[in-house]
C-alpha cells in the first residue's frame, strides 16, 4: 500500500443549509486526516442566519443535538479548524481531499470570509477529489460505472457506513478516508 504518512491529506467534508455557498452556510465540519495516527475531529458552526433548502433541513435532524450543543460563530469555527491544523500538521499546509472536494472547499472559502479571513491558515490552495480518481478508473476499465457515486463508491469497496452517520460531516469524511485508502491501493 502507498505510504500516505508524511503527504498531509486530509479528508473535508461539510454538511451546508443548502448546494449554493452564495445563499447558504456551512453547519459542520468534518476533518479526518487519511493517516490513522492523527485523530479525527468535527467543528459545527453557527452562522447569523440560516436559509435552509429542504433536503439539508431534513438532513439536519442527524446531527442537530451535537450542533446545539457546540456549534461556534463562524470566527471561532475558523480558530478551531486552524487550531486543528497547526495541531495535526505542524507547520505544514495540508492538501483537502474529498468527494465532489470543489463543494465543500467553495463552502470553506465563505466560512473563511465571514471569519474575517481571506482563507484557513495551514490548508492548501491545491485538493484531491475521489470522484476524479473514480472517473479515470471507470475511463480505464478497471471500475464499474455505478462506483462513481459516494453511495456507489462505498458498496463497491464494500465500505459501511452507520445510518446514523451517513449524510453528517464526520461520517461522511471517515467513510471517505477509507474510500482514498483503498484508490490509493488501487492505483498503487
Amino acid at each position: 500500500m502507498t505510504n500516505v504518512t508524511n503527504h498531509g491529506l486530509l479528508v473535508i467534508d461539510v454538511e451546508t443549509s443548502g448546494l449554493n455557498p452564495f445563499r447558504h452556510d456551512v453547519l459542520a465540519v468534518g476533518l479526518v486526516p487519511v493517516t490513522r495516527d492523527i485523530p479525527p475531529t468535527v467543528v459545527y458552526v453557527r452562522p447569523s442566519r440560516i436559509q435552509w433548502d429542504d433536503y439539508a433541513q431534513r438532513n439536519f435532524n442527524r446531527y442537530a443535538a451535537q450542533w446545539e450543543a457546540g456549534a461556534l460563530p463562524p470566527s471561532e469555527a475558523c480558530d478551531a479548524i486552524e487550531r486543528y491544523l497547526a495541531n495535526a500538521f505542524p507547520g505544514r499546509r495540508v492538501t483537502p481531499v474529498g468527494h465532489n472536494i470543489g463543494f465543500d472547499v467553495a463552502f470553506l472559502r465563505k466560512l473563511a470570509f465571514l471569519g474575517g479571513r481571506d482563507e484557513l491558515a495551514g490548508l492548501s490552495h491545491r485538493a484531491v477529489d475521489t470522484h476524479t480518481l473514480l472517473y479515470v478508473l471507470v475511463l480505464k476499465g478497471r471500475l464499474p460505472a455505478e462506483a462513481l457515486t459516494s453511495d456507489g463508491a462505498f458498496k463497491h469497496f464494500g465500505i459501511k457506513v452507520e445510518d446514523s452517520l451517513r449524510h453528517t460531516a464526520i461520517g461522511d469524511a471517515t467513510a471517505t478516508r477509507e474510500l482514498v485508502l483503498r484508490l490509493l491501493e488501487l492505483l498503487g
